[in-house]
């Protein structure tokens, strides 16, 4: 039996809905912003500062992502919907976070190896992912 055995499948790794939240809200101007994932969708809600001229004003935000392609230890998702409007310096203000989420042309990319529980394993590329209620769940090929 090899060491490796267990694993031979890939390496479990879930990212939750906490730590995706916990991301946004660095350097946030987003008030109250909660994540959703469900199995076809990742949702962020909460409210943002916007200013128009000399004027601030809260605006409530939805946005709706689905995954849309994988690429090494990065994760590219697609922007299906963004509720009231669709603009993009709020998704810019949302999702740069580097090395975290990289916002480009409706499409986020998330890159895993920045993550601490993905960067402790120096080797291997996304296998699968699938999400499930609560949490995005990966397995790192070895």
């Amino acid at each position: 039996m090899s060491t490796f055995s267990p694993f031979k499948n890939g390496i479990p790794i879930s990212v939750t809905e906490a730590m995706i939240e916990r991301i946004v809200k660095m350097k946030s101007d987003g008030h109250d912003i909660k994540v959703e994932i469900t199995p076809k969708h990742i949702v962020l809600s909460g409210t943002m500062d916007v200013k128009k001229m000399m004027f601030k004003k809260n605006v409530a935000f939805r946005i709706t992502l689905k995954p849309v392609h994988v690429e090494n230890r990065t994760i590219s998702f697609g922007l299906v919907e963004m509720e009231p409007i669709d603009r993009n310096f709020i998704n810019q203000r949302i999702f740069n976070r580097p090395p975290f989420f990289e916002f480009e042309n409706r499409t986020i990319k998330m890159n895993v190896n920045a993550w601490n529980i993905v960067r402790i394993i120096p080797v291997g590329t996304i296998k699968s992912y699938e999400l499930v209620e609560g949490a995005l769940k990966m397995k790192l090929s070895l």
